[in-house]
C-alpha cells in the first residue's frame, strides 16, 4: 500500500512541473514574441510620402551641441582593430507650409533626440572602417540614417516625411 501511494504522490508531482513548464514556455513565446504578433495583425505602416520642399521651408537641427562633432565606434576588423568615426551630424526636416510647423517639428525632433544619437550609434557600430571608406559610403548612411530617423520621429497617423536629409558637415576615419 505504501508503494503505491508513494508512486501516485511522485507522478502527481511530475504531472504539476510538467504543466507547470508548459505554461512557462507558452507565456516566453507570447510575451517576448512581440514583433511577430505585431506582423501577423496585417496592420502594415503606411508608406512616407516625401513632398518636394522648397528651400525656405527646410529647417537645420544639428544633432550634437556646440561643435555638432561626434565620435563613433566602428565594426574592428585585422586590419583596422580599433577604428573610429568622427562626424558631425545635421538633419535637415520639412518645416511645413510656410514654416508653419517648423517649431512643433522642432520639439518632437529635441523630444526624440537620444534615439537619434542611439540609431547614429547602432548603424556607425554594424559598419567596419573599409564599408565607411567606399565612394557610396556616406550616401548608405545618408539614406539609412533618414529611413531611421523618420521611423522615429513619424507619428501613428502620418504620411508626412519630416526629415528631408541627413546632412554630414565632417567625415573622418581614424
Amino acid at each position: 500500500m505504501q508503494g503505491k501511494s508513494l508512486y501516485t504522490i511522485l507522478l502527481s508531482i511530475i504531472a504539476v512541473l510538467t504543466l507547470a513548464l508548459a505554461v512557462m514556455i507558452i507565456f516566453i513565446f507570447t510575451a517576448f514574441n512581440t514583433n511577430k504578433v505585431a506582423s501577423s495583425s496585417g496592420e502594415t505602416p503606411k508608406p512616407l510620402v516625401e513632398r518636394a520642399v522648397p528651400k525656405e521651408e527646410q529647417v537645420e537641427f544639428q544633432l550634437y551641441d556646440d561643435s555638432n562633432e561626434a565620435i563613433f565606434n566602428i565594426k574592428s576588423t585585422e586590419d583596422h582593430p580599433n577604428s573610429f568615426l568622427m562626424a558631425s551630424i545635421s538633419v535637415i526636416y520639412d518645416g511645413g507650409k510656410k514654416n508653419k510647423l517648423a517649431e512643433e517639428r522642432k520639439q518632437l525632433l529635441e523630444k526624440n533626440l537620444s534615439m537619434l544619437k542611439q540609431a547614429c550609434i547602432k548603424y556607425f557600430m554594424n559598419q567596419s572602417y573599409e564599408d565607411l571608406s567606399g565612394e557610396d559610403a556616406m550616401d548608405k548612411a545618408r539614406t539609412s540614417l533618414k529611413a531611421a530617423f523618420n521611423e522615429i520621429v513619424r507619428k501613428d497617423d502620418s504620411e508626412d516625411m519630416i526629415v528631408i536629409d541627413v546632412v554630414f558637415d565632417k567625415w573622418i576615419r581614424q
